[in-house]
């Protein structure tokens, strides 16, 4: 059996925990990294992306949002602002969140429209589709 390292997912409302995985994925800020047992200790900001796991041949795949990667001798804990586990997704509320996002990136002229927060939603929307869609 090859080396595993333990694995918590942690967002302010729940606890996803992996217990002992082979690898991990995870989207950097600087682009997608990995992690395998006896992985240098880091700490790494994390952007909205896919989080994949893989414990012997089972895969899981996570949407998650943006946060940080704390990286230790003990595991890794994945400390996001949200996650989703694939088969938890709404394809309909993510189809939703995409399209109210696009409607409020197409109006920036209004003065209503927060445009970060339009392209943060839209991001996190096409985040959602793509893991789904796996």
């Amino acid at each position: 059996m090859a080396a595993q390292f333990q694995l918590e997912i942690i967002t302010p409302t729940q606890v996803f925990d992996e217990g002992a995985v082979d690898y991990l994925r995870a989207p950097g800020v600087d682009g997608a990294f990995g992690v395998l047992a006896g992985h240098t200790a880091a700490i790494m900001a994390l952007a909205v992306g896919e989080i994949k796991v893989v414990k012997g041949s089972a895969e899981t795949t996570y949407a998650a949002t943006q946060g940080f990667a704390e990286i230790t001798e003990n595991g890794v804990q994945l400390l996001v602002e949200s996650a989703e586990h694939k088969a938890d997704i709404d394809l309909k509320r993510a189809q939703d969140a995409y399209d109210r996002a696009m409607d409020h990136l197409s109006h920036k002229h209004d003065e209503a429209v927060d445009e970060a927060r339009a392209e943060i939603a839209l991001k996190r929307a096409i985040n959602r589709l793509k893991v789904a869609g796996k």
